[in-house]
């Protein structure tokens, strides 16, 4: 048998498992849905806790007749393989970021929006990041975090964007262009590698949002730039189209609302999770630092023009131009 074809069975076989299990040991709803997250279900980060709000909000708004079951983070599906796997249908639902940006490359500009959730369904860019998403066969729900973003972990203090030139950043291709525009030398490692790479010194600092401290990086860097990047952030929450048609129209409706429900809270509850979260990592000895105010200005300008800069080989320029007005609040 083919390896790929086997791994897959052995996923599938372990989501139906985990499915039976959570169904026998709760009182049955009449859907039921799965789910799988791009991070550990118990992990302490905003767009988990804004995920399994909108889920207890579903079973409200449902009134108990929908709900959904977290089967599995990563060790279920890995990372880049969960929005296929949402696709196909081995899951239903798929909390997810933008790492199927090769297949929809419009995913790329969800962490540049200056506007919020509310607006970007008012505004059209909610139906346009759908229907972007029909073509594999997913449905975008909404976002799963907002007025997050990213934070610069470092071994060194940065006071100045002169910091960076020369700077050996841990990276990815959706970051590549950005680093480069500041003279730093972008070094590709993934999430899971990031402690060791700061502990070996294979880079000198990292991105990733705030909550990192059951990572352990406070204990491989010493400071982060207190200037956040990509505010919007980029999680978000998917489901399988042919699935999300063949529901009853109030099943729909439960999901929809419950979305809609969670985005009038979710500033609130990211607010108070990145205080909480800043609180343990001051106490773990890490010392945040600022930009000048002039400097700050200049590093959030070119987080978002060098990405817009770069999707210009990606989509068409009228829809680039549509995206960006939305996105921008023009």
């Amino acid at each position: 048998m083919n390896a790929s074809i086997y791994k897959a069975l052995v996923r599938a076989a372990a989501v139906s498992s985990l499915t039976w299990l959570c169904a026998s040991s709760a009182v049955a709803a009449d859907i039921t849905l799965k789910a799988i997250t791009y991070m550990p279900p118990s992990k302490f980060e905003d767009s988990m806790a804004v995920f399994k709000s909108w889920i207890e909000k579903v079973k409200e708004q449902s009134g108990g007749k929908v709900d959904i079951k977290i089967v599995g983070g990563p060790e279920v599906f890995p990372v880049n393989d969960q929005v296929n796997a949402g696709s196909k249908g081995l899951v239903d639902i798929v909390l997810t970021f933008t790492a199927h940006a090769p297949a929809v490359p419009e995913v790329e500009t969800i962490f540049l929006s200056k506007v919020t959730p509310q607006q970007e369904r008012e505004n059209g860019y909610t139906d346009l990041f759908d229907k972007a998403h029909h073509k594999i066969n997913m449905k975008y729900i909404g976002r799963a975090s907002t007025n997050s973003g990213f934070y610069i972990f470092s071994r060194k203090p940065i006071h100045s964007l002169a910091d960076f030139k020369g700077m050996k950043i841990r990276s990815h291709t959706g970051y590549n262009p950005f680093f480069k525009s500041l003279g730093a030398n972008p070094v590709g490692i993934g999430i899971s590698e990031i402690y060791g790479a700061l502990e070996r010194g294979l880079v000198d600092a990292a991105p990733y949002n705030l909550f990192v401290h059951d990572m352990g990086i406070a204990e491989v860097t010493k400071y982060v730039l207190d200037d956040p990047f990509w505010k919007a952030h980029t999680t978000m929450i998917l489901m399988n189209k042919q699935k999300f048609d063949s529901l009853p129209a109030d099943a729909q409706k439960a999901l929809i609302d419950a979305q809609i429900e969670n985005e009038a809270e979710m500033a609130g509850i990211v607010a108070e999770m990145k205080a909480q979260e800043r609180k343990k990592l001051e106490e773990a000895g890490i010392t945040f630092t600022k930009l000048s105010d002039a400097e700050a200005k200049e590093w959030e300008r070119l987080s978002v023009d060098v990405r817009f800069d770069d999707l210009k080989d990606k989509l068409p320029p009228e829809q680039l131009a549509k995206i960006k007005t939305m996105l921008m609040g023009e």
